[in-house]
């Protein structure tokens, strides 16, 4: 099995144009399925902020119905192989692989020697199941600076002087409703050094129940963020923070723009976190969204995770947090744009 990519190499060399090309190439003997094949070009897949070309670097592969027949693959990705085409395996691993949405996302290492112009690979699938994927082997001696360049993406950190903030694709204001002017950038204090939004309920607004205190426009338009491992960020404060993800129509947006905040109840997903006196590191993954309930809009992760366009802090029990350094991990620029 392995010698079939050598013979195709020689007809990609004449005449391939552009990133992809799929190929039959052959039956698997345990299930009966074709085996399939795409070809990507290394140069159209390697990271925006590549390193140096002597370094390795992990590119994110974006699959979807154009590419592949997302009904002749597992749903757990396991006949999926990526190979040089010398047969060689490359290191990757399934970020997520949906056969009913045909969308799927791979992360594979591409070494130096692969780096040159009209360099290529083949992701396979209709393979005998296996596990070939390890994500141990794609970020194997990577920095922890290319890590967070390569699968993250910073929101805020709150340095700016502005609640204008400008590090994603879309640049976007930290929206406030009617609080007391002390609310904005502030030291961050108590220990940890920088400034920090310091969000503050206006008198009585907090007294019952949540309260939504800031959102910020992660994309103009709706975008999946299906890929999310996790949201990372720093919080001191009061009762309890409530991270949301949501997905606003025009006129919602049009009402977040003049500060309307209080009265937009967008189709969204939450998870509680307490917070104490002193800055602590959150992390708040996908599990951690609460189930669809419908209130105050909750839909839950898995109904809203590929349209979404806000993120939003909220409070209950207390009357003011700090929130600094704000990073999505799993989520890249190109998700946003």
């Amino acid at each position: 099995m392995k010698l079939w990519p050598l013979f195709l190499s020689s007809l990609v060399v004449v005449g391939f144009q552009g990133c992809f090309e799929e190929r039959s190439a052959g039956t698997s003997t345990e299930t009966e399925n074709a085996i399939g094949a795409r070809l990507l070009r290394v140069d159209s897949v390697l990271p925006p902020s590549e390193g140096f070309p002597g370094e390795p670097a992990v590119a994110t592969i974006r699959l979807d119905s154009t590419e592949i027949d997302f009904s002749k693959t597992r749903s757990d990705g396991l006949d999926l192989e990526v190979i040089r085409l010398d047969g060689k395996a490359m290191p990757f691993e399934v970020d997520f692989w949906d056969t009913k949405q045909s969308v799927g996302r791979l992360h594979v290492r591409i070494e130096p020697s692969q780096r040159f112009h009209g360099s290529y690979f083949w992701v396979r699938w209709g393979l005998p199941a296996a596990t070939r994927q390890s994500s141990e082997d794609v970020w194997s001696g990577m920095t922890d600076f290319r890590k967070l360049t390569w699968n993250s993406i910073l929101v805020d950190d709150f340095e700016s002087g502005s609640t204008l903030h400008n590090r994603l694709p879309d640049s976007s204001f930290w929206f406030m409703g009617g609080f007391i002017p002390t609310s904005g950038l502030t030291a961050a204090g108590s220990g940890r050094t920088g400034n920090s939004l310091h969000l503050t309920c206006a008198t009585g607004q907090c007294d019952t129940g949540r309260v939504l205190l800031a959102a910020t426009m992660l994309a103009t338009s709706r975008r999946s963020l299906r890929g999310l491992d996790s949201v990372e960020l720093w919080a001191r404060g009061s009762g309890n923070l409530w991270l949301g993800f949501e997905s606003l129509d025009s006129i919602q947006m049009g009402r977040m723009a003049r500060g309307r905040i209080d009265s937009i109840v967008p189709r969204r997903t939450w998870a509680p976190v307490s917070m104490g006196a002193s800055w602590q590191r959150i992390v708040v993954r996908p599990s951690n969204f609460l189930k669809p309930d419908g209130d105050a809009g909750n839909v839950g992760w898995d109904t809203i995770r590929d349209s979404i366009n806000y993120m939003s802090l909220a409070i209950e029990g207390g009357t003011e947090m700090w929130i600094d350094d704000i990073r999505l991990h799993g989520v890249i620029r190109q998700d946003l744009q």
